[in-house]
């Protein structure tokens, strides 16, 4: 029995760290030659493995690419909570403007410098724009991307940080319309403005558009 349950630890491993590096491929590709030239037989040889491996692991290209949106919107979460906690405090003690400020700025933050799977995202965003585009599941990474905004925004609502006549699903897509064009432009001239004055640009709309009367303005 122990040494069948190992087996199989071991094989569930092998399929882990194989998507991952296929993922990887799949984020260097994108972010060098877009969605379109991005295939999957170039992803398999990518990532140094057959061509045919990819579908075999994800069963489409599309299913691929939502799996990378996944990842790179799960690491930039990650990124955001141990940015809003590194002081020791606990995400859900934190007023709900406060989490959503340093979000922001981690988000900005990251795009200073973006990771490899960081670009593919914004690459992935833009490849959904054309009216035949097929990235169903870039559609549904937007759709995970805004309603995680929203409820920051609901959250502050609750604590009484937020102005409590803001629509949250409205100002979530401001929000992340205003970050993602901004990343976007600053990836494709990143000498168009000054970081940091975007950075505090941005929190200043923070402040004047969702702060509630009386809530303290950021350091």
């Amino acid at each position: 029995m122990d040494s069948t349950a190992t087996r199989r630890r071991r094989q569930i491993d092998r399929r882990q760290e194989s998507e991952e590096a296929l993922l990887d491929a799949a984020a260097e590709l994108v972010a060098e030659r877009g969605v379109e030239r991005a295939s999957l037989a170039s992803i398999g040889t990518r990532a140094g493995t057959s061509r045919g491996l990819p579908n075999h692991h994800f069963g489409s290209k599309d299913m691929l690419l939502a799996r990378l949106a996944q990842r790179a919107q799960n690491r930039i979460n990650d990124a955001m909570v141990a940015a809003a906690t590194r002081d020791g405090r606990h995400v859900e003690d934190i007023p709900g403007l406060d989490c959503l400020r340093s979000a922001v700025d981690t988000y900005l933050e990251r795009f200073a410098d973006p990771a490899t799977d960081d670009r593919a995202l914004i690459v992935m965003w833009g490849a959904t724009f054309p009216a035949e585009a097929s990235v169903a599941g870039m559609v549904e990474a937007d759709r995970r991307s805004h309603d995680g905004w929203a409820d920051l925004i609901a959250a502050g609502q609750l604590d009484g940080s937020v102005r409590a006549d803001t629509d949250p699903p409205t100002a979530a897509i401001l929000l992340q319309s205003m970050l993602r064009g901004l990343a976007a432009s600053l990836l494709v001239d990143a000498n168009l403005i000054s970081r940091p004055r975007a950075r505090a640009a941005c929190q200043e709309w923070i402040s004047a558009a969702l702060a509630a009367p009386g809530a303290p303005t950021p350091l």
